[in-house]
């Protein structure tokens, strides 16, 4: 008898089953997503898109976006902004194409040049004449509205890229930390003052960092290009990178958000005005997206406010008066300014209200405030002479040539904390005043790891009122999207 073989079984089904690419078409655009979207999901996209939509039609347009926590919200902004994005970049693209100027010779001899075609100076129906011509940076900022996706912690940044990397989307990207994140000399990292000890390697132009000068290495590294292994990176990525090509990562990241379509970071670089100059991060017309917002109105307050103690006062000061010599017009006016705060504290200190034991304090708002600090002697009237003192002082200690005299580090961000909350204090014609509350504390101060303690005074300018900061911000980006869990 022949022996008959048996079909071989059908096959089991994969227990991990790779996931299919979707494509899923909302307001005429195509958003490629890397499941089967969900009800909730396909919801979400198309509120975000709406809001890009409306945005470009009006200039500008914003959204507060509730969705509840594992229903793929970090996958659904991604995937609907990248898709809005690259749709908004496409029919740019078109649109410069329909833009472009006829050779001027083809008026005389089309044949040769064009091949008969002679392009439209104008597009019909728009009589409106073309722009002018604008730098390559801007050109590319105007060519694609830039996303930051920020969120709160660095780790859940981290888990942000991972839901991008599950994604159909590759555009350029750049992912901003702190150099206590980043840096990867040897001999700096891990230290207190890493921030105060870069710089002071950077300004001597003989030893200087070696990793500093072999940023391009790790910006140009193959892993990070398109379709590298580490083209969707996170923070520990391009450390690696760093350390394998003895290369800075983190000035290779602030370099890589020039051309970046897609930067992530952390909230404060675009809410806190200082830090967002600090790491030079331009939010005009860009899309923002603040991820877990819940708590976005405290972090508002907190960017608009500022806490100085006295003894970082006078430290302030010395450095002020120490550098009269090399530039009175920039620094006589600030070191009488802050001669004045602190005379105004020792004025102040003995007739506070008790509230706790060894602890002293009083506020003043409004109007109160303003007549406060006039008896400081800042007002509304000296402070614009002022701000321009401390922005040239600022920018003496981020660019100082070695041998010149500058501020140190810390007493620079000491002066633009400070100077960025009355900017927003004064902004407006003291429309913002009502907004603040001044300050002024007397307590003992524990020493870390004893119970022994010294009296000193703090001198604070409490933001109230989130929308004096946020309004800023809305109103220099193309749209913010504030996302998350719950929102109340």
């Amino acid at each position: 008898m022949k022996n008959s073989k048996r079909p071989p079984p059908p096959p089991l089904p994969s227990q991990n089953p790779k996931p299919s690419k979707q494509t899923v078409h909302i307001g005429g655009i195509p958003v490629d997503f890397p499941y089967q979207p969900y009800g909730t999901q396909l919801s979400f996209m198309n509120r975000v898109i709406a809001t890009l939509d409306k945005a470009q039609r009006e200039g500008k347009s914003h959204a507060l976006l509730e969705s509840p926590t594992g229903t793929g919200k970090s996958l659904s902004l991604l995937c609907s902004a990248l898709a809005w994005q690259q749709n908004f970049k496409s029919k740019n693209i078109y649109s410069n194409f329909v833009h472009s100027k006829p050779d001027p010779q083809a008026l005389n001899d089309p044949i040769g040049h064009g091949g008969g075609f002679i392009p439209e100076t104008q597009p019909s129906g728009n009589p409106n004449t073309a722009p002018p011509a604008a730098s390559d940076g801007m050109r590319k900022k105007q060519a694609v509205p830039t996303i930051f996706y920020a969120s709160r912690t660095h780790s859940q940044l981290s888990q942000v890229v991972r839901e991008y990397s599950k994604t159909n989307y590759r555009v350029q990207m750049a992912i901003l930390a702190s150099r206590k994140h980043y840096c990867t000399n040897v001999n700096v990292r891990g230290e207190d003052n890493i921030d105060e000890k870069c710089k002071l390697l950077l300004k001597d132009r003989e030893a200087g960092c070696s990793e500093f000068k072999n940023v391009h290495k790790v910006k140009g590294h193959p892993s990070i290009q398109k379709g590298g292994c580490h083209e969707a990176h996170d923070i520990e990525d391009l450390v690696k990178v760093g350390q394998i090509v003895k290369g800075c990562s983190y000035f290779a990241a602030r370099s890589m958000v020039d051309d970046a379509e897609l930067v992530f970071c952390p909230y404060s670089y675009i809410i806190n005005p200082v830090v967002r100059r600090a790491m030079e991060v331009n939010i005009t017309g860009a899309i923002i997206i603040l991820d877990e917002a819940h708590n976005i109105e405290d972090i508002c307050r907190d960017a608009g406010s500022v806490d100085v103690e006295e003894d970082i006062l006078l430290q302030l000061q010395m450095e002020l008066e120490q550098l009269i010599r090399s530039d009175a017009m920039t620094y006589q006016p600030l070191a009488d300014m802050t001669q004045d705060i602190r005379s105004w504290i020792a004025r102040k200190k003995n007739t506070l209200e008790r509230h706790d034991f060894q602890h002293y304090s009083s506020c003043w708002t409004g109007d109160k405030a303003l007549k406060e600090l006039q008896e400081a002697n800042v007002t509304k009237h000296c402070f614009p002479i002022l701000q321009e003192c401390a922005s040239k002082a600022i920018r003496a200690a981020s660019e100082a040539e070695p041998g010149t005299d500058y501020l140190s580090g810390m007493a620079a961000s000491v002066l633009e904390g400070l100077f960025s909350s009355l900017n927003y204090f004064f902004s407006g014609d003291g429309l913002h005043v009502c907004n603040y509350q001044l300050a002024l504390q007397h307590y003992v101060k524990k020493l870390p790891g004893t119970a022994v303690g010294s009296w000193t005074q703090t001198f604070s300018l409490w933001c109230l009122n989130p929308a004096v900061v946020f309004r800023e911000i809305a109103d220099s980006c193309l749209s913010v999207i504030l996302t998350s869990g719950y929102v109340q």
